[in-house]
């Protein structure tokens, strides 16, 4: 799948469905308990501009929850919040006119961030992480995909590294009498099986194996061998996009053998992906995509009133040929917060920005996210007021948003994310879906990644920044999704693989290869 629409396709998802997340505000918490960094130090009015991109909520600058962290924290918010498609150009002129505002979120970790650090736009960090708990507990290699000469310049917006899994129509593999398959030769039966042998017992040749759209998506990868991350290595030792490694072609394999077959999707290479999904969840393909985070819960339920006996299963990841088995992680932030260089001589401010970022970013236990609970009433914006509790759970309260302190607490605040301990904490069946059925499916995805997601896979080229990935990378990925299309479809030999490699490679995949490889090598010394 194309890392543009999985973005797309999760954020809609995201903001539709999250439930700890875009309200706040109301009545004040409790004092802070002994120890956490977010009670205020001193009883000074600070005045901290903010500004943000948003995607579909404005909250007004003067709202509520401006007034309840004022009153908390003895903190002014200014905020500013950017649609988001507006936003890069929005930016660019803020901070070519050297009047960056105190607290700026960055959506995209782009040649404009790297270069705003390294103009010494950004204040540096690293002095503050161990103080405050939210800050600490991010991975390490979270922060070192966004240091910038060896320093930390921004604290990120949570996201969960979930990427995408296999999923398959259990109840065809049990109307077959098939086993779930551990390999990709398993898999093409399957999937032949699903074409030729009336899996839903209807009496009609009504369904196939894989659902596949244009770029070949999703990439049907079942692990950090086949998907499109760096892990191969070449014959001199440098890392390969996985694009053309050897994995990616073992899935070019066995989606050609399936075309064959008639077992993919006919006309995959002009179908969207909103097209894509209804080839599944309407009942005709057994093989697709799942991930703990973001699905839409429209699309399965609508696949149950199709056919209520349905049952939708994830694909443990496969065991590769070098004993990992795992996905890739994904990069584990969506945006960063910075702060203006110009606030290096107030530490008092720097404090309080902090303190307020640090408190809006602590976790709460998905149980604990109750009106009892006064941390989160508060940041919530208070029962009855920023949020309902809807069968049990507390659901933010549309055209509210005003009235809610976590819209202004200088990160992300279309939906609460706070800084997670780890993905499973999320406990996203519970939290994120609303019918009984929808949290049964998620909650065996979630088992799977527990269970055989034991070699996740930290992507090597997220620590680089590569001129020629910035201004051509698209278009290289374009090039060769193309003529893997072309190979699926049978309008061009696999035999051709390594001469593909080398056209990519003359239009500029060596040029890429190498700043990746040379920026790796560097990170690492």
């Amino acid at each position: 799948m194309k890392g543009k629409k999985l973005v797309s396709l999760m954020t809609v998802s995201l903001l539709s469905i999250a439930v700890a997340a875009c309200s706040g505000g109301g009545k004040p918490a409790a004092d802070p308990k002994p120890g956490d960094a977010n009670a205020p130090k001193t009883a000074k009015m600070h005045d901290i501009s903010f500004l943000n991109f948003a995607y579909t909520i404005f909250p007004d600058p003067n709202g509520k929850g401006v007034e309840a962290i004022k009153q908390k924290f003895n903190a002014n918010i200014k905020a500013q919040f950017v649609l988001q498609s507006d936003y890069k150009e929005k930016l660019n002129v803020i901070m070519a006119s050297g009047d960056m505002p105190d607290v700026v979120a960055v959506k995209d970790l782009d040649s404009n961030y790297y270069k705003w650090a390294k103009q010494g736009a950004f204040l540096p960090l690293d002095d503050y992480i161990d103080k405050y708990a939210t800050f600490k507990g991010v991975p390490k290699t979270i922060y070192d995909q966004f240091r910038v000469n060896g320093k930390i310049y921004s604290i990120p917006m949570y996201a969960p590294t979930y990427t995408f899994s296999g999923t398959i129509r259990q109840d065809w593999l049990d109307n077959l009498g098939l086993k779930m398959p551990t390999n990709y030769k398993e898999l093409l039966d399957v999937a032949i099986a699903f074409t030729k042998n009336d899996p839903d017992k209807n009496g009609k040749n009504d369904t196939y194996g894989f659902a596949l759209g244009q770029d070949i998506s999703p990439t049907h990868a079942m692990g950090a061998y086949w998907s499109p991350a760096w892990y191969h290595k070449d014959k001199d030792s440098n890392y390969i996009p996985g694009l053309i490694g050897p994995g990616r072609k073992e899935v070019i394999e066995t989606l050609a053998a399936a075309y064959k077959e008639g077992a993919v999707t006919k006309d995959f290479a002009v179908l969207n992906w909103a097209q894509t999904n209804k080839e599944f969840y309407s009942g005709k393909a057994g093989i697709f995509i799942g991930t703990p985070t973001g699905m839409v819960e429209e699309y399965y339920t609508g696949l149950l009133k199709v056919n209520p006996t349905a049952k939708v299963a994830p694909i443990p990841f496969f065991k590769a040929p070098d004993g990992s088995q795992g996905n890739p992680k994904a990069r584990g932030f969506f945006g960063l917060t910075t702060l203006s260089a110009k606030l290096k001589d107030d530490p008092d401010k720097i404090n309080k920005i902090l303190e307020i970022l640090d408190y809006g970013r602590q976790f709460i236990p998905v149980a604990e996210r109750t009106p009892q609970n006064q941390q989160f009433d508060w940041i919530m914006g208070g029962n009855g007021i920023g949020y309902d509790m809807v069968d049990g759970k507390p659901a933010p309260k549309a055209g509210q948003e005003a009235n809610t302190p976590i819209q202004y607490m200088l990160q992300r605040h279309e939906f609460w994310k706070p800084w997670s301990p780890n993905d499973e904490a999320n406990q996203y069946s519970i939290a994120s879906y609303s019918t009984k059925e929808m949290q049964s499916f998620i909650a065996t995805i979630e088992q799977m990644e527990k269970t055989y997601n034991k070699t996740p896979y930290d992507d090597p080229s997220y620590l680089v920044y590569s001129e020629t990935q910035a201004s051509k990378g698209t278009e290289l990925d374009k090039y060769l999704l193309g003529e893997q299309t072309k190979m699926i479809s049978g309008q061009r030999p696999i035999a051709d693989w390594d001469k593909v490699t080398e056209e990519w490679k003359g239009r500029g995949g060596s040029q890429l290869m190498k700043e990746i490889n040379d920026g790796i090598k560097a990170v690492k010394k």
